[in-house]
């Protein structure tokens, strides 16, 4: 009899076990067999877990959003309308132009491939004092040498602007680089208003405005994202009676307060040295880091005027990651000065003025003259629209505000002759993670401007000799 118990047993518990398989471990632990009894947990990576059953039922709760964050999300909307739109446009258009292919074969380098190796780009921009602008860039690669540049530009403008300049880069070495770079620009219509802070755009008036120039710069790397540049340049800046507006010259405008150098030029040699530290990761939508400028020109008249003076320039900029994905605050504090070491006046022509890439984007370039310059500008930037697998291109939008103003001295800093801007732009972004374009329309009590560039405020490409930039318009 008890050997039947415990036969009786024994087979019991083999049938529960052959009911019953063995638990598994899984990928997030170990996880119990199936079971139809209540209570059978298991343990796993994120605490106990129970044994699967016929139904299981749970209620979802979502919190309400208070009044306050409605209120703030309201305007948010709003002003994101026009950006929703354009991100639901660029985006059919590119996956239209994918499903065709037309991103398959990518070229070596951006353009049309011309003759002795080189690449032609086509160029449309707007500019507030060019107006719509066409042109051509011709680029040729590997210049003499591997690792080196040749770069040539020409434009004409609606507003009867013409430039025409060009470059070279050489590396020489890792560390070591060299540009040589001339071009000239002419502006036909060039604004003016006055000088110093309390200019008024009842004011407005128009110049021809000449500048030719040539030079080269050396840059070397010391490491640590440091680097040093010795720039020395011939310019000529002239200041002549326009041939278009006769009627609102400058010289029948302004009458008795015509400003000193017009009409005129001013010849001279401009030497400049400077330190940069740039430790943001890219120029595209660098989320840390930033970038920094310390530096002083000199400049020493080659005619007979005996003008000399110095002139220093201060750059801060700081990229600061917000608490949305890939939402950024960008800053940025310049300050520029001169220093008259001369026995005469400087023209007009070579004062101070808010010019790219110092602006106040709410007001035309070359809006205010003086001895020195200051400015605040933030920006606000999140993406709209990136290529899905094309290493983050696309296009992102900014809000921006822009504070500044010029002063002869100091005592004419103050609250009363700050001038405050704002506005909103796209920002397109290439496949290199680097800066492409920009579209933007900047907001002041006295205009509207609008402005298609290649080239930002922030980060100001540092290649402005190969790329034949106009270093009149940088301090």
């Amino acid at each position: 009899m008890a050997l039947f118990v415990m036969w009786a047993g024994t087979a019991r518990a083999q049938d529960e076990t052959r009911e019953q398989p063995p638990a598994r471990t899984g990928f997030w632990g170990r996880t119990q067999a199936p079971s139809d009894t209540l209570g059978a947990y298991t343990d796993c990576l994120w605490g106990p877990v129970p044994a699967r059953h016929d139904s299981v039922s749970t209620d979802l709760v979502e919190r309400s959003r208070p009044a306050w964050e409605t209120a703030v999300m309201v305007p948010y909307w709003i002003v994101g309308i026009p950006f929703r739109i354009v991100y639901l446009g660029l985006d059919q258009t590119v996956i239209g132009m994918d499903k065709l292919g037309l991103f398959g074969a990518a070229a070596e380098y951006p353009g049309l491939k011309g003759p002795f190796e080189t690449y032609i780009m086509p160029v449309i921009s707007i500019g507030d004092v060019e107006g719509f602008t066409l042109g051509l860039d011709v680029t040729r690669h590997d210049f003499l040498g591997p690792g080196n540049m040749l770069f040539l530009q020409g434009s004409r403008s609606t507003r009867k602007a013409d430039e025409l300049s060009g470059g070279t880069l050489f590396n020489l070495g890792k560390t070591w680089a060299v540009q040589i770079g001339a071009g000239t620009d002419e502006k036909n219509l060039t604004r003016y208003y006055g000088l110093g802070p309390e200019s008024i755009d009842g004011d407005l008036s128009y110049y021809h405005r000449r500048t030719t120039w040539g030079g080269f710069e050396v840059d070397k790397d010391v490491g640590n994202k440091i680097g040093l540049e010795l720039r020395t340049y011939f310019s000529k800046v002239e200041a002549l009676e326009p041939v278009y507006e006769i009627h609102q010259s400058l010289g029948r405008v302004h009458g008795d307060e015509i400003p000193f150098g017009y009409p005129g030029q001013s010849n001279g040699l401009t030497m400049r040295l400077a330190m940069y530290r740039n430790n943001a990761d890219q120029t595209g939508r660098p989320r840390s880091g930033g970038f920094q400028s310390l530096g002083v020109s000199l400049f020493e008249a080659t005619d007979d005027s005996r003008l000399q003076y110095l002139t220093y320039h201060i750059n801060l900029e700081k990229f600061f990651p917000l608490w949305h994905t890939d939402r950024t605050l960008a800053l940025r504090a310049f300050v520029n000065r001169i220093s008259n070491t001369g026995p005469v006046e400087i023209p007009f022509t070579r004062l101070v003025t808010f010019q790219r890439p110092d602006e106040l984007r709410g007001f035309h370039s070359l809006r205010f003259y003086g001895m020195g310059s200051m400015a605040l500008s933030a920006e606000y930037r999140w993406p709209i629209w990136v290529a899905r697998g094309r290493d983050d291109m696309g296009v992102d939008a900014y809000l921006f505000s822009d504070i500044g103003q010029v002063y002869d001295r100091t005592a004419e800093i103050s609250m009363d002759h700050l001038r405050f801007t704002g506005g909103a732009g796209l920002r397109l972004i290439d496949s290199e993670r680097g800066f492409g374009a920009r579209f933007e329309v900047g907001l002041s009590s006295e205009q509207t401007v609008v402005r298609l560039k290649f080239s930002q405020t922030f980060q100001y490409d540092k290649k402005g000799m190969l790329y034949g930039k106009n270093p009149t318009k940088v301090y």
